[in-house]
């Protein structure tokens, strides 16, 4: 009888576990509180299964063999670094959140970190600048900028640009533009946004008294006028509306990325009152 229950036993154990049942395998890069933000929201807007594996604790090979063996409907990814390892998996849709660095295409869509160049525009508009100085760096904001100019041209504001393509090259083409422009968006670009170049940011506002328009609240402390940030939350939300019309069963070539829907407006009073900006207030 022994003998009987240890073969059946051992037969046991070599047969394939059974899939785990969930619909959603959710890639985080890392434990970081803006991730866990953005994921927070997405479960508020999606009632499908998920499981949420943090890369930091794996390896890639892990994530490989766990889509292969639990096969799950849809891979969500949160971070550059997950996307980048959801982006080789196939024969699985992909939807991503809080990654700047990424080229959507057919396989893959998801909500951008970038914010609609109209928001900025209109907040150059609402200061009647008509000439906005922009550094960028052609492989990381290529695109966006394109967007930007096409919109800039609708609303009769003057896009001066500047490329980059190193990060020390920032300082010496901000002086380019003095007396040329008056107004300064900042980009989310690593490359022409650094921890080298930030501060010739705002030394050229004070010295050219022209207002900085940036992406980040942390920036207003140094010296910027307005930040348009992220609703992390939101944007989890945002994207779980996403995925659950997916599980639904709408292609993702009709779901193209979008841009967040809400933006966290934040001014710097004392900065707005030294450039004599009166209408700042109405911003927030």
């Amino acid at each position: 009888m022994r003998v009987l229950i240890s073969l059946v036993l051992a037969a046991f154990l070599l047969l394939p576990l059974p899939a785990m049942a969930y619909d959603i395998l959710v890639l985080q890069s890392l434990h970081e509180k803006g991730y866990d933000d953005a994921v927070r929201g997405l479960r508020r807007a999606c009632r499908a299964s998920m499981r949420t594996v943090v890369l930091s604790d794996y390896a890639e090979a892990d994530v490989t063999r766990m889509v292969r063996e639990e096969r799950p409907r849809l891979v969500i990814a949160v971070g550059d670094g997950a996307l980048a390892v959801a982006d080789r998996l196939r024969n699985i849709p992909v939807l991503y959140m809080m990654a700047l660095n990424f080229k959507a295409h057919q396989r893959v869509s998801g909500v951008e970190m970038l914010h609609d160049p109209a928001r900025y525009l209109s907040v150059f508009e609402s200061f009647g600048s008509k000439r906005v100085g922009v550094v960028y760096d052609p492989a990381r904001s290529g695109a966006y900028l394109k967007r930007a100019q096409n919109a800039a041209r609708r609303g009769g504001v003057d896009l001066v640009v500047r490329e980059v393509h190193t990060a020390k090259e920032t300082p010496a083409m901000l002086e380019s533009l003095r007396g040329k422009v008056d107004a300064v968006w900042m980009l989310p670009d690593v490359t022409a946004v650094s921890p080298a170049s930030t501060e010739a940011y705002f030394l050229f506002s004070q010295s050219e008294m022209v207002p900085v328009v940036t992406f980040s609240d942390v920036y207003l402390t140094m010296g910027g006028a307005v930040a348009l940030g992220i609703d992390r939350l939101d944007i989890g939300k945002q994207l779980g509306e996403m995925a659950q019309s997916v599980l639904d069963g709408v292609s993702l070539e009709d779901l193209p990325p979008q841009a967040p829907r809400r933006a966290l407006t934040r001014i710097n009073e004392r900065v707005l009152r030294r450039l004599k900006i009166a209408n700042g207030a109405t911003l927030e």
